[in-house]
């Protein structure tokens, strides 16, 4: 019997690999397109990607009053409003650093589910978090002086920080959809919602383009990305998903430095190691204590 635990943990973090991806290509795409045509570029082609999934196997598409509801608030929010911060503020920040502040939603996630979801944190949970926060903060503190020093950030870091918030929210119903309705067609719902929004908006400024293919990969990728998360939510916790998709400034560090120049350092090694036994701890975790 496949153990459902680890599946989800394995979505949530192979999300985070895309999240990751998604910085990378969002810096390289900044060189000729705005912080807006990057954000529509990914909702275009990630609204593709999710409906080419749902046709090929034969999802249902149809979406009660309830879930309506939650998949306007989801679309607009989680999909239009974050991306637009997360996008304008990687233009004024690093990718590990953008990168590692999306990715402290768990804080936000694990109180909202608490209360809202009646979820209540294992110690497992706790510990694994605690583990893979400080095993994040050496990634991208990159050297103890960074550390000692705790800069606050810019502006960048700033407008990042609300989309986190925007992302956290939107786990909630999000967390809801996954009872009634397939992944696929949740992401495929909430693109389509952010498309609706982008599409006249691009037209009426003359400002759709298509001018890299790495749009079309940004687009499929996020989509494939978020088909992961929901997975993973069906399988585990909201709050454990948040803690599973920290792996993405593992992978961004890494693939910063292969594309944007950015070196790894000893200390984000130690990091590197700390998270994969964070993750080991979150995965060994009992069925019964979800």
């Amino acid at each position: 019997m496949v153990n459902q635990k680890a599946l989800g943990v394995l979505f949530g973090v192979a999300a985070g690999v895309m999240w990751a991806v998604e910085a990378i290509l969002g810096k390289i795409l900044f060189s000729s397109l705005t912080f807006i045509q990057v954000t529509a570029s990914e909702v275009f082609f990630a609204t593709l990607t999710a409906f080419t999934y749902i046709f090929v196997k034969r999802e249902r598409v149809r979406l009660n009053s309830k879930n309506v509801t939650n998949a306007l608030f989801v679309g607009l929010v989680g999909t239009v409003f974050a991306p637009l911060m997360y996008f304008y503020g990687l233009t004024e920040t690093f990718a590990v650093n953008a990168t590692l502040i999306a990715h402290l939603q768990p804080l936000f996630v694990t109180i909202l589910g608490t209360y809202l979801l009646k979820e209540k944190p294992h110690k497992h949970d706790v510990f694994a978090g605690i583990l893979i926060g400080f095993a994040v903060l050496l990634i991208t503190g990159r050297t103890i002086d960074n550390l000692v020093r705790l800069k606050l950030g810019n502006i960048g870091d700033l407008v990042v920080f609300l989309a986190t918030l925007g992302w956290a929210v939107v786990a909630i119903p999000g967390k809801q959809l996954t009872k009634e309705v397939s992944s696929p067609v949740i992401v495929g719902y909430r693109f389509l919602i952010a498309s609706a929004v982008f599409l006249p908006f691009l037209l009426f400024v003359r400002q759709l383009v298509l001018s890299s293919l790495y749009q079309v990969l940004l687009g499929i990728l996020v989509g494939i990305g978020y088909i992961f998360y929901y997975e993973g939510l069906k399988r585990i916790k909201a709050s454990q998903v948040a803690l599973t998709e920290l792996s993405s400034p593992f992978f961004s560090a890494i693939l910063a430095w292969n594309f944007l120049g950015e070196t790894t350092t000893p200390m984000q090694i130690i990091g590197a190691l700390l998270l994969m036994f964070g993750l080991y701890v979150l995965t060994r975790e009992k069925s019964a204590g979800i």
